[in-house]
């Protein structure tokens, strides 16, 4: 694994930071480009786009210390240092539920086209998880349990520590293939022409389900933690189910 891509003295490049910048990057661009169709300004996607990668620092930093609260207990400061191991310490549920719920009141006091939006970014967002699992996989965290299969890697255990002998599944390049293969999906459907905010669901389902599938194979120090991520994958499935159900029979009666 390389979780560390440049080291000059003390200044570092780590592969994890790295690639959720580039998605950001990436995702903002695409954005600006799509939310112009909706008559929205480039500087509110911006504003978006900045109020989202703070939240999904803070979402899931915040989700991650509250189910590792024994790795902070005796280190409060340690619960804002996020940046220590290369932007580890993050849970991704946690960063998309205060991006999400933080971008919609945003995009509401802005009166910017709600479902639209949610449609312009549903692409953005799986194309985001496909290039952050890279750094996850560079960084050796986010592995997945033994494995026999041809594909195996061995990354970085628990603490820190390599163990060679140990053959696992990449699980976060299951999650970065889901990604990408979501985002093909997106460009594909969208040319559908489908109800405004369908897409969004569509996707949500799609994602939530390809998680859900993935984290029987994913390592977890804590299986509660493992808990925690499917019954969370489990209830945006139902949302996102009831979501398109509404928007579906909203269609049918106008």
């Amino acid at each position: 694994m390389f979780p560390t891509l440049v080291r000059i003295g003390s200044f570092h490049i780590y592969s994890y930071g790295l690639f959720l910048f580039l998605s950001f990057l990436v995702g903002t661009k695409m954005v600006e480009v799509r939310a112009k169709k909706f008559g929205v300004s480039s500087e509110n996607v911006t504003n978006l786009a900045l109020l989202t990668l703070i939240m999904v620092i803070v979402g899931a930093r915040l989700l991650y210390v509250i189910f590792h609260w024994s790795e902070f207990n005796r280190d409060l400061i340690g619960i804002i240092a996020f940046w220590r191991g290369g932007l580890g310490g993050l849970m991704f549920f946690g960063g998309f539920i205060f991006a999400l719920v933080f971008g919609l009141l945003y995009a509401r006091h802005e009166k910017m086209p709600l479902l639209k939006m949610l449609d312009a970014i549903a692409p953005a967002i799986v194309l985001g998880e496909g290039l952050t699992r890279i750094g996850c996989f560079l960084n050796g965290c986010c592995f997945g349990k033994p494995t026999n299969l041809n594909w195996w890697i061995t990354p970085k255990s628990p603490d820190g520590a390599l163990f060679p002998t140990v053959a696992v599944h990449p699980t976060q390049l299951y999650s970065s293939l889901a990604g990408f293969i979501l985002f093909g999906v997106a460009l594909m459907l969208e040319k559908r022409h489908w109800k405004d905010g369908l897409l969004f669901g569509v996707i949500l389902i799609f994602y939530s389900l390809f998680r859900f599938g993935i984290d029987f194979v994913r390592y977890y120090e804590n299986p509660s933690n493992f808990w925690v991520n499917q019954i969370i994958a489990l209830c945006f499935f139902a949302l996102a189910v009831s979501y398109t159900i509404i928007l579906l029979k909203k269609k049918q009666t106008t």
